[in-house]
């Protein structure tokens, strides 16, 4: 009687590791396709990859250094965001900025954040105002330094925090997931010369009546804050007028002026 011959531990590793599940390699793959879809997607919203630029499946790939594949899946995913238009035969090219998106999504977040700082201002604590004059101090130096992508962020976590002091931290998400097109907005807006200045008033004032827990002046306040996007819009389709969806639409089946050409 044959004996089965002993193997190593080493061996036996070695065997484990060389012939990996098979669910391992579509799981990454996912997990690659989801990686350039988060990078692609915040170079889209913050306008590093401006409206109708043209996304090449191959120098994206050479980029990424990987298949087309994950590529590919990154770009449906983002044309299911609005982000990327897919022309077939065409190819795929960055969106323009969707107005009447932009625009629904102001509304959304205006009912929910003027719901939320009213209820911050009966719930608000002395840190938790020291913690709100922290952030409005950090946007005042970060418009000093002229840094857009901080300036950003910061804005984000004020509003954040107002939703923590109301009791909805979760709601956030939920604003989060309506406005990128607003976002897109927002960002562009960053860079006019009165915008951030405005933006600093406009929060310190909020913050201000929800120190003295003053509702109705909190969201009064936050009201005209959120309003402000329809100031921005009207400046920046102006100066930027391909970068906003044309009032007619796009012809189906024919793709749109890349950036920089006429």
């Amino acid at each position: 009687m044959q004996r089965n011959r002993p193997v190593s531990r080493a061996a036996a590793e070695d065997e484990v590791t060389s012939a990996p599940a098979p669910a391992a390699l579509p799981l990454r793959r996912q997990t690659i396709a989801i990686q350039i879809h988060a990078i692609l997607r915040r170079e889209i919203i913050t306008n590093q990859l401006a409206p109708r630029t043209l996304l090449s499946e191959q120098e994206i790939s050479q980029r990424f250094a990987v298949s087309r594949t994950p590529v590919r899946e990154a770009l449906i995913k983002l044309a299911e965001e609005k982000l990327v238009e897919i022309y077939p035969q065409y190819g795929s090219f960055v969106a323009p900025i969707l107005l009447r998106d932009a625009l629904d999504s102001q509304f959304v977040r205006e009912a929910l954040e003027c719901a939320a700082v009213e209820r911050a201002a009966e719930r608000i604590d002395a840190a938790q105002a020291q913690a709100l004059a922290a952030v409005l101090a950090e946007q005042q130096a970060l418009d000093h330094d002229q840094d857009y992508e901080g300036f950003f962020a910061s804005d984000e976590r004020m509003h954040a925090l107002i939703m923590e002091i109301a009791g909805h931290p979760n709601a956030w998400r939920q604003v989060e997931l309506a406005k990128t097109q607003m976002d897109r907005v927002r960002y562009l807006s960053m860079r006019l010369v009165r915008k951030r200045p405005t933006v600093i008033a406009e929060h310190s004032l909020i913050i201000d009546r929800l120190a003295q827990r003053d509702g109705a002046g909190a969201v009064a306040a936050m009201r005209a804050h959120l309003r402000g996007l329809f100031r921005s819009v009207a400046v920046l389709t102006e100066a930027n007028a391909g970068y906003f969806d044309e009032p007619t639409g796009t012809i189906p089946g024919r793709p749109p002026r890349a950036a920089g050409r006429s």
